[in-house]
């Protein structure tokens, strides 16, 4: 009797291991698992159809090791974000690094729980909720293993954007302004392995999207990318519409932007009138043509303008980590290891006075320069190679309210930046930009701020370097 309770027991311990054998992925020092930070590709912290995150967005994660995602360890987890970037998983959708071994994340938005194996439907039917269609992949997060701490997520537009700003000719009233695009496909598939945009299928007229305020009007239009040679555009004010036939050889790419001013003239005109103007904002923007389209299908003139691949990007990228709320450690800078980006060096001014990562209560990790020292800190080797048209920004705080802006300066390649202006209220972080900055092909960037004239003590996030290339 008791040999057969040993057995099973045996047997039983050894079922347990076996059954945690294939879950020890699972095995982690953390229960929250791996969280992510993220950003889009040409802006920082973004969201699919605009310039930020919204609140509880929702983004599918898979981990994997070696190629493909037929075995992968996780699937399909759905991971929220309070609108801020950062993402987080609960219950079962909680990742967790594997014990040994390094993987890969592959990450899409928005989440679908109607994923078939590898394949997401795509839908661009409505338009009414773009943020919902307007689809975007990150598979940049490799090599990583359990001492890698939070995996930072580049996105990328996967589908194509069009948005057109309509005005009104004399006579012609734009308001319940209607644009469809007529006969264009609707669905499609993207393969998370790999990020590919299937051929697009079921032609339908698509009505865009109309935003109105304060008098302007802008049509937008999220499309599958390809072919729109000859297509047409329709507009809609009052009982009059305005066609407009998309020019010959016209494809649209994923991940780009296409911006067009309109001017819909009636009277004796009767035409569209479009002329390109591209703006580079989250997407690769393209300038459209300057094109005449008459009223219900009247004569078309084309006079195609130079197009550019000009693609605004951001290449440096740094908010310092994510320490927890309630962790009152002070890390210094020289040796903190939680940087978002790992692949530039990071080191102290000043060995005496020095500069450290920090968070508060209320303020999320930051840089720290304390009052009445002299500190600072470098960041070297951040790859500017091919950028033009360089901006810097980064949020800036004082303990102390209307705090001069200049007492924490800048340096890029030696060279001292031009800053001014006072902050607002204490402790609140304000974006400072400047632009002009050189072409180069590395860069090495310093923050410093000396004791003389640095009485409050000062707080900087959120380093983000833009340039066109």
């Amino acid at each position: 009797m008791k040999t057969k309770q040993f057995l099973s027991a045996t047997l039983a311990i050894v079922a347990l291991m076996a059954s945690c054998k294939k879950d020890d992925y699972r095995k982690l020092p953390s229960t929250e698992g791996v969280q992510f930070t993220s950003k889009i590709e040409g802006n920082a912290a973004t969201k699919a159809s605009g310039t930020t995150w919204g609140a509880n967005d929702e983004i599918g994660v898979f981990m994997k090791q070696g190629s493909g995602l037929g075995n992968a360890l996780a699937a399909n987890k759905k991971y929220v974000t309070p609108g801020n970037g950062n993402f987080t998983a609960t219950g079962a959708d909680v990742i967790n690094y594997p014990d040994q071994g390094k993987v890969d994340f592959i990450a899409y938005y928005p989440y679908a729980s109607a994923v078939s194996g590898t394949t997401l439907p795509i839908n661009v039917s409505n338009q009414t909720a773009q943020e919902k269609i307007d689809v975007m992949y990150s598979n940049n997060a490799t090599g990583l293993d359990k001492t890698s701490g939070s995996p930072a997520l580049t996105f990328q537009h996967k589908l194509s954007k069009i948005e057109i700003n309509v005005t009104g000719g004399t006579g012609v009233n734009l308001s319940g302004l209607k644009t469809v695009f007529n006969a264009v496909n609707t669905t499609a598939s993207m393969d998370l392995s790999t990020g590919v945009i299937s051929k697009g299928s079921n032609s339908a007229n698509v009505n865009a999207k109309i935003i109105s305020v304060d008098g302007k009007n802008t049509v937008e239009a999220i499309l599958i990318p390809g072919d729109y040679a000859g297509k047409e555009v329709v507009f809609t004010a009052g009982n009059e519409n305005f066609k407009w036939t998309l020019p010959a050889n016209l494809a649209y790419e994923t991940g780009k932007k296409y911006s067009y001013n309109v001017s819909l003239e009636s009277g004796e005109t009767k035409q569209v009138v479009v002329e390109g103007n591209a703006t580079i904002t989250d997407c690769t923007s393209i300038i459209g043509g300057s094109f005449k389209a008459g009223k219900d299908g009247g004569t078309v003139t084309t006079t195609p303008e130079p197009t550019t691949n000009a693609k605004e990007q951001t290449f440096y990228q740094e908010g310092f980590g994510d320490i927890k709320k309630g962790v009152t450690t002070k890390f210094r800078f020289e040796t903190y290891t939680g940087f978002d980006d790992k692949t530039v060096k990071y080191s102290d001014l000043y060995k005496a006075g020095y500069v450290d990562i920090r968070r508060t209560s209320s303020m999320e990790s930051h840089a720290w320069f304390p009052g009445s020292r002299t500190t600072g800190f470098k960041i070297e080797g951040i790859n500017a190679d091919g950028f033009k048209d360089i901006v810097l920004t980064y949020d800036l705080a004082a303990n102390a309210a209307n705090a001069s802006v200049n007492v924490v300066k800048i340096r890029v390649n030696g060279t001292e930046l031009s800053t001014s202006g006072n902050l607002g209220s204490a402790n609140t972080f304000v974006e400072q930009k400047i632009t002009g900055l050189p072409t180069a092909q590395t860069y090495t960037v310093e923050f410093y701020a000396e004791s003389a004239s640095n009485k409050a003590g000062y707080r900087v996030d959120n380093i983000k370097l833009v340039g066109k290339k």
